[in-house]
């Protein structure tokens, strides 16, 4: 299983602008090739993962909407299913896997999404258990490649667990601050540099409207030659 971090970000590292609100302005800085380059991306991968406070505030579609029959499987992970059931992955025709613990599940909710042809996992008691999430869906849907676009929880869970493969970037040349804003890895964070998770940066790309920035994770023989 491959597993990218794709996000667009400000220079400071936000996601949105401001707390509870939605990252769709941050879009509006975009061409028509730079959108293109996020939709092929979906095409690529097999799956594209958000988080539930994704879905509150941008009520997103996550398709890809450049190439036809080339949508990935919406995952949305859930450790409450407190999710509307009238948000978009959950109501079109698209595939969409909600994802839920022990503790969360509701049946009645979950007949409704089966009803309208979702599917609903439990994985975990009462966290989602995301190593094991990701290797069910190798092994049980034929996953190879999982996209990533998380707010800071979602994603400080994944890098937690170290499962991110690498980090795609679009970096905006605007600062926002914002001291309760999303970031893009919140999560408890570490107070010991032995406990990060390094990268390597593998490629730097100046773009007319952002910087295009790829890190790959670092094998444990390479973390112990670095320090």
């Amino acid at each position: 299983m491959h597993i990218t971090i794709f996000s667009q970000i400000s220079i400071d590292g936000k996601l949105t602008m401001g707390a509870g609100k939605s990252s769709k302005p941050l879009f509006s800085f975009f061409n028509q090739s730079d959108i293109t380059y996020i939709h092929k991306f979906r095409g690529a991968v097999d799956a594209i993962m958000v988080g539930k406070n994704t879905i509150l505030t941008d009520n997103p579609f996550l398709t890809n909407r450049v190439e036809e029959n080339k949508n990935p499987v919406r995952i949305i992970p859930t450790k409450t299913f407190d999710l509307p059931m009238d948000a978009n992955v959950l109501t079109d025709d698209g595939r969409t896997i909600v994802v839920t613990t022990e503790q969360g599940y509701q049946e009645e909710k979950a007949q409704i999404l089966r009803e309208r042809g979702k599917e609903c996992i439990v994985c975990g008691e009462d966290q989602v258990n995301f190593r094991q999430l990701f290797l069910q869906l190798e092994e049980q849907y034929g996953m190879k490649r999982v996209m990533v676009e998380g707010g800071g929880q979602l994603n400080w869970h994944i890098f937690n667990e170290d499962l991110a493969n690498d980090i795609i970037l679009m970096q905006l040349p605007i600062i926002i601050g914002g001291h309760d804003n999303v970031t893009l890895v919140d999560g408890d964070g570490y107070t010991e540099l032995a406990l990060t998770k390094q990268y390597k940066v593998v490629e730097l790309d100046q773009k007319e409207n952002y910087t295009l920035m790829r890190f790959v994770k670092l094998q444990a023989n390479m973390q112990t030659e670095a320090v």
